[in-house]
């Protein structure tokens, strides 16, 4: 297996094993006795899992092993936090597994883009799209897998500990052809902050972070509460919406060197702007769909044209770079579940996701953000 080969693999088992329990949440929302404002507090734990653990991933992890001893040690812990979500018995242990999945999903979000990064700078050759396109085909199998799972009453406690030997077996066997160069060749700071350029490129894939994060988390809620739709198609939403994510960002490479990264970070405001309309319109679950559909091209291409334009940017290693973007942009995942859960409480889940429309609006605005600005390099 070649390394190009290798890192896509990587990618697309890290969507699956995020997304293969979301088709069940609906379920565990509901053997928890969780109300939609509960719910939404609970999720948060997640990406706080995240935030908190990518500044440790950037000191003690990515400074200090090599491109294979990195996704192997990460995805291990991955893998192993990814079974605790179908075992929870109340809230508060709910928000625990949550918080310790985060943690490992952190490792693996670091580990991986900063190894697509070398193995592109390595090879000359632009994969970084293409790589997250193979992460949302992850994304769209682990919730194909799920939905089958629910067709079958299968419930999370027994899929999740089945699944997640196999696919560390399987990413422990594609990172044979990895280097073994060190990822970075010095330890970094002991908190991966950006500095003022890169924190107003940050802004960008926060504002799609937000978005991403929403339908992910509210996309089976959505469709089963506001248009009750029955197990099988409780998947469907986030499905839709993974499926036209992938299918952008498979070609992503190619549309970046002919469009250019500005017109296309400006193209999926846009689609964000007419997927929360469509959503909060939506007569039924079929034009739901669609909404779902124009929400996934609008987070397809922004975080992976961000991580280039922010490894390229000078002062600090790549990998230290992608940490601090990944730090940032994680944290819209904090905000997108308690707010639209909060609001949902209040005034429904349609509504609350209008309320995300200023996000859409700041990705078209903050598009010229993302044009890489090549570091200076020594004579």
């Amino acid at each position: 297996m070649s390394p190009i080969a290798a890192i896509r693999l990587i990618f697309f088992l890290d969507g699956l094993i995020i997304a293969k329990w979301l088709p069940h949440l609906p379920d565990i929302q509901a053997k928890l006795g969780l109300d939609i404002g509960e719910l939404g507090l609970a999720l948060a734990a997640l990406p706080l899992g995240i935030m908190a653990s990518l500044p440790l991933v950037g000191t003690f992890v990515i400074a200090r092993v090599s491109e294979r001893g990195a996704i192997r040690l990460t995805f291990a812990w991955l893998a192993f936090t990814s079974i605790l979500p179908g075992l929870a018995w109340d809230l508060p242990s709910f928000a625990v597994a949550l918080f310790f999945f985060g943690s490992g999903i952190a490792g693996v979000e670091v580990a991986m883009n900063a190894t697509a990064d070398a193995v592109e700078t390595r090879l000359q050759k632009r994969i970084m799209s293409s790589c997250h396109g193979l992460w949302s085909v992850g994304n769209l199998a682990g919730a194909a897998l799920g939905s089958l799972a629910l067709s079958f009453q299968l419930e999370a406690s027994l899929t999740l500990p089945v699944a997640a030997p196999l696919l560390l077996a399987l990413a422990w066997f594609s990172t044979g052809q990895l280097a073994r160069n060190p990822l970075s060749s010095a330890p970094g700071p002991a908190l991966a902050l950006p500095d003022l350029p890169l924190l107003l490129l940050c802004l960008l894939p926060f504002s799609a972070c937000v978005l991403e994060g929403a339908m992910a988390d509210w996309a089976a809620v959505y469709l089963r509460s506001e248009h009750g739709a029955q197990a099988a198609l409780t998947g469907a939403g986030f499905g839709i919406f993974a499926a036209i994510m992938a299918g952008t960002r498979l070609t992503g490479d190619r549309l970046i060197d002919r469009l250019g990264p500005v017109f296309l970070a400006r193209c999926c405001g846009v689609s964000g702007l007419l997927g929360l309309t469509v959503l909060w319109a939506a007569p039924n679950v079929w034009t739901a769909l669609l909404g779902f559909a124009l929400m996934g091209f609008a987070a397809s291409l922004i975080f992976p044209i961000s991580v280039t334009a922010a490894a390229r940017q000078p002062g600090r290693s790549p990998a230290m770079n992608i940490a601090a973007l990944s730090l940032i942009c994680f944290s819209g995942y904090v905000i997108g579940p308690p707010v639209v859960g909060f609001i949902a409480g209040l005034v429904g889940l349609r509504t609350a996701l209008a309320c995300l429309i200023p996000f859409a609006i700041g990705v078209l605005l903050l598009a010229p953000r993302v044009q890489p600005k090549l570091a200076v390099q020594p004579t």
